[in-house]
């Protein structure tokens, strides 16, 4: 008898080590939405590369990312001098998002001329968010002003409107 005692203790301790272990692993292998980037802020839809065109002509390219990061990278990029622009977005209605990037300009001798704050509302134009539109604003900042307080006061503000496609792979 005193045998099958420990046997029984090993057993016990075997089945909870199993049960415990199963428990945690099935923490890992359920699917987290936020991390797919199918959360209510950042829908999977939303997520994608699109070819825009701006009012004015100027072509770019945005990339919504899945975890509300966004990029944006201009074909007027060279001739005025300016960075990419990186930022955030996030879901504000069923088919819309707002977006906030930063990028930087400068003089011709590479300094830093001035920080840009874009402000954009994106409209999906059907369910299967293949189309973008909307309208953005470009609030410039000297050097020295922080873009982010909501109480720094731009030196020039320009806006625009804009509509662009979903870039996809060709099979």
């Amino acid at each position: 008898m005193s045998c099958r005692r420990p046997y029984r203790n090993y057993l016990s301790t075997v089945y909870l080590f199993l049960a415990l272990s199963s428990l945690s692993l099935s923490v890992f292998l359920i699917p987290d939405e936020s991390l797919a980037g199918g959360s209510d802020k950042y829908p999977k839809c939303f997520i994608g590369t699109y070819l825009v065109e701006e009012g004015n002509g100027t072509k770019s390219i945005w990339s919504l990312g899945a975890r509300g990061i966004i990029q944006i990278t201009s074909s007027a990029q060279h001739s005025l001098n300016f960075s990419d622009a990186q930022g955030s977005w996030i879901r504000t209605g069923k088919l819309e998002a707002g977006a906030t990037s930063l990028d930087f300009s400068f003089d011709e001798e590479g300094g830093l001329l001035n920080i840009a704050k874009i402000n954009a509302v994106i409209r999906f134009t059907d369910k299967n968010c293949r189309g973008i539109e909307g309208e953005f604003t470009v609030l410039f900042y000297e050097p020295g002003v922080d873009p982010l307080d909501p109480n720094s006061v731009p030196e020039n503000v320009v806006s625009d409107i804009f509509t662009g496609q979903r870039v996809v792979v060709e099979q």
